[in-house]
């Protein structure tokens, strides 16, 4: 069975679960088809559904061109930034912030949390995220789509600002080009789990790192220098060389209250620019612009998981398109949809129409009059079409298992049937 087979009969698969492997399709078509197949086929299989699916991702590049004038001709004040390598117009970097995240940033308390995110496509890069928090603990956000470099813009009037991050590498370099002397503060949490695994988690091993722990808490929170000095002294005692070691190349100016030179409101972690990381996630995963057209239009029949993911999403971030959503979406429950290939649907209701997902559009004609055209925008012209970065495959074996954040640990296993860490209760041995 050839690979283009395969991917026939799996595009329906690979749709609803994007992230399908290899080894699953190929115990799927021996369980439905009787039918043992390569892992290359299966792998193949898959990447030409895929292709069939969300189209070919090189071309994706050049639709920013588009989306940047889309986004300042319909919210005005937004600020659209994209940057190509010059001569050859390769696609480097591009920022966003919509109109009405300017504005409101002007609200919210000068504090910036960044954070970033990898992505996960052919092209590799980073999502990055500066979100603020305004006075009645709500979140805003603006996102910087980021190739092989860092960079981000922001609108400050002139007046500087403090920022959180979680001692990133590429962040601090940044910071301190984009930004010098402007205060930036390390997340508490990130560095309380660094030093956390320094030391055993078992045995005595956890009296002394909970010890270490209080008095590491007691450096950054306190805000005096006195306080702070005594708290340090007796951190080191008890700590020895491996405290020694991971204050060396940590200013006390970055986590301690006694020393930061900016102003925190309160805020010691990057916790708000993880949650806004995890809601990018869902944006990231989703073909979100085919998602919310098709449920306005009446016309995607969407299972539990996706509905929910997609709710989720516009609640958070647009609480007007959610209610769009769900309106739309309790009008069509009783719509019939019929498929009738990979893009085209026929759609019967109060009378027939024709839908064409790929060509966005719909024989009632309503799908042309309020959709975006989809021109090459004033940036864009057959002689300056956007391409891919250059990726180059790294040496060896891909790695199976996602690279830990700074401060990341794995939650320690445990047992539900002795409450004993180290095993779970499938390899219980335990006498009860």
């Amino acid at each position: 069975m050839r690979s283009r087979v395969v991917s026939s009969l799996i595009v329906d698969r690979i749709r609803a679960k994007p992230e399908l492997k290899p080894v699953e399709i190929i115990n799927e078509f021996k369980d439905y088809y009787g039918i043992d197949i390569s892992y290359y086929h299966a792998w193949f299989g898959k990447e030409l559904a895929k292709l069939d699916v969300h189209c070919d991702e090189s071309k994706s590049f050049n639709e920013l061109v588009w989306y940047a004038d889309a986004v300042k001709e319909t919210n005005t004040g937004s600020l659209c930034s994209l940057d190509c390598e010059a001569g050859i117009n390769r696609f480097r970097r591009f920022f966003v912030s919509f109109g009405g995240c300017i504005a409101g940033f002007q609200y919210c308390i000068p504090l910036l949390f960044i954070d970033a995110t990898f992505l996960k496509s052919k092209y590799k890069g980073q999502l990055l995220c500066a979100s603020g928090k305004n006075g009645n603990q709500g979140m805003l956000g603006e996102l910087d789509l980021v190739s092989s470099t860092f960079g981000f813009y922001i609108a400050t009037d002139g007046e500087s600002g403090d920022f959180f991050s979680d001692r990133n590498q590429g962040l601090l370099n940044a910071m301190g080009f984009v930004f010098p002397g402007w205060p930036h503060s390390y997340c508490y949490y990130h560095l309380k789990q660094n030093l956390i695994s320094k030391y055993p988690k078992s045995g005595y091993g956890k009296l002394l790192q909970d010890r270490v722990i209080n008095l590491f808490s007691r450096c950054a929170y306190t805000v005096t220098e006195e306080e702070f000095k005594v708290a340090m002294e007796e951190l080191v005692i008890v700590g020895s060389s491996k405290v020694k070691a991971f204050i060396s190349d940590l200013s006390r100016d970055h986590y301690a209250n006694a020393f930061f030179k900016g102003m925190r409101y309160g805020e010691m972690a990057n916790s708000l620019a993880e949650s806004f990381n995890n809601w990018v996630g869902v944006f990231r995963d989703l073909l979100v612009l085919p998602l919310i057209e098709g449920i306005r239009q009446k016309l995607m029949v969407l299972n539990s998981q996706r509905r929910f993911e997609a709710e989720k999403w516009t609640t958070v971030l647009c609480p007007e398109m959610e209610t769009r959503l769900c309106e739309n979406a309790e009008a069509g429950r009783t719509w019939a949809v019929r498929r009738s290939n990979c893009t085209v649907f026929e759609v019967f209701a109060d009378y027939y129409v024709m839908v064409d997902l790929e060509q966005r559009t719909c024989s009632c004609r309503l799908w042309q009059i309020d959709d975006i055209g989809k021109g090459f925008g004033s940036n864009g012209s057959a002689a300056g079409v956007v391409l891919p970065p250059i990726t180059k495959r790294p040496a060896g074996r891909p790695p199976t298992k996602r690279i830990k954040v700074f401060g990341e640990f794995k939650r320690p296993l445990k047992c539900s049937r002795c409450s004993v860490a180290g095993h779970n209760r499938k390899t219980c041995k335990a006498i009860i």
